[in-house]
């Protein structure tokens, strides 16, 4: 009698177990995490959801961007947004290690974990799968660290030798910071660079792609100009798309009324629908092309043109930090040669410069309207600028490359 007992409460704690199973497998196939919330979220208690929390959605996603520059390690991210408010649901200031499971976690990025696997989720995104990519390698590189002593060595890791390849190193000697190559590779005969003179070329490099202020203001006037005259036409292609799209679906419902009626057979509603579908399909992938990019070539060429005005001013400042991250705005690949810093300009800035000052604005609405990314876009093809003349470079090509330096 007892074995029947103990028989009746397995069967009913195991069926209660599948059964839970089964709702937790229906959730996720509607694309919703089971659980508490993440930080940022709350828990919709009404519908079942999980919503942005007013207060802490904008602060998670300055988290991943502070974190993104990689200027600042777990613990100071977590000061600086703690002094912004970011605390955790208790009201207390979040570990080293909660803030490092909020940057680990792809839930915050549109996607979820369920049993160790990813699954695309239905709630609002707080940042985008590029900034977590961003963030995933910044930690990557943080996980095995640099000793740092007292002095700040700036350059460090930012450089590699021309010769053999080799990273670039650093030291002190007599109040002087020196780089040098680390010649772990094979014999190499570059020599070492006070940490002034680095800078100094850092400074030429930097002025050599700043845009006048007069420029810049003129520019600036141009695009607002393109922005009000452009706004018209945007909105008349946008309700054009929503028309097209909302009269195929109309001739969807038609089409299955008459099916239903009988008035065209099986075969002829199958292969009118698969046509149909494949025009709506056309039309949304338009739209959403058009919202999601539509003018921001204009935004793009706006921040092109403030970032290189910024140019002359970081160069006269004595911001070593500021002049380090500058150069990686605008190139990529630096490398140091016979104690001349050399950087791969990006494609965008040489065709910019290499314009007369009265077709650079009409060239830079070119280059922004084929989606250049931004300031030092890393396309495939590159270009090294050699010589200017004022602010307008003068270009030699040894080869199919040119050399700034």
């Amino acid at each position: 009698m007892l074995n029947i007992a103990f028989g009746q409460s397995k069967y009913y704690v195991d069926n209660l177990s599948e059964n839970v199973k089964r709702g937790l497998r229906q959730k996720v196939r509607r694309g919703e995490q089971s659980g508490q919330a993440p930080t940022g979220y709350v828990n919709d208690k009404l519908n079942k959801k999980i919503v942005p929390d007013v207060e802490r959605f904008r602060l998670v996603r300055k988290m991943f961007e502070v974190y993104a520059t990689g200027n600042y390690s777990l613990k100071d991210t977590r000061n600086l947004l703690a002094q912004k408010g970011l605390v955790s649901k208790n009201g207390k200031v979040l570990t080293v290690s909660n803030t490092q499971m909020i940057l680990k976690n792809p839930f915050y990025y549109g996607m979820f974990l369920f049993n160790k696997e990813l699954y695309q989720g239905k709630h609002e995104p707080a940042i985008s799968k590029k900034l977590f990519d961003k963030c995933a390698e910044v930690s990557a590189r943080n996980a095995h660290p640099m000793k740092r002593g007292i002095n700040k060595h700036v350059f460090r890791g930012l450089m590699k030798c021309a010769e053999c390849g080799c990273g670039i190193t650093s030291e002190v000697k007599k109040g002087h910071t020196y780089y040098r190559c680390t010649k772990k590779k094979s014999i190499c005969t570059q020599k070492y660079i006070r940490e002034e003179f680095l800078a100094e070329q850092a400074n030429d490099i930097i002025k050599k792609v700043s845009l006048p202020s007069e420029w810049k203001e003129f520019m600036l006037a141009e695009l607002d100009k393109e922005q009000a005259s452009s706004f018209h036409s945007d909105a008349l292609f946008v309700q054009n798309l929503k028309n097209q799209i909302k009269s195929v679906e109309e001739t969807l419902d038609r089409l299955l009324d008459a099916h239903l009626d009988s008035t065209i057979t099986g075969e002829e509603y199958i292969a009118k629908k698969q046509k149909l579908l494949n025009q709506k399909v056309d039309f949304s992938e338009k739209l959403k092309d058009f919202e999601r990019k539509g003018n921001r070539w204009l935004e793009l060429s706006r921040q092109f043109i403030l970032d290189s005005n910024q140019a002359i001013i970081i160069a006269s400042e004595e911001n070593l930090e500021a002049k380090r991250d500058f150069l990686k705005k605008i190139g990529s690949n630096p490398r140091l040669a016979s104690r001349s810093l050399l950087l791969e300009i990006s494609k965008t800035l040489g065709e910019f410069w290499r314009k007369p000052p009265s077709r650079r604005f009409a060239t830079l609405r070119i280059l922004a309207k084929k989606r250049i990314p931004k300031l030092g876009c890393r396309g495939r093809s590159r270009t090294y600028i050699n010589s200017f003349k004022g602010c307008c470079p003068t270009v030699r090509r040894p080869g199919n490359k040119i050399f700034l330096y």
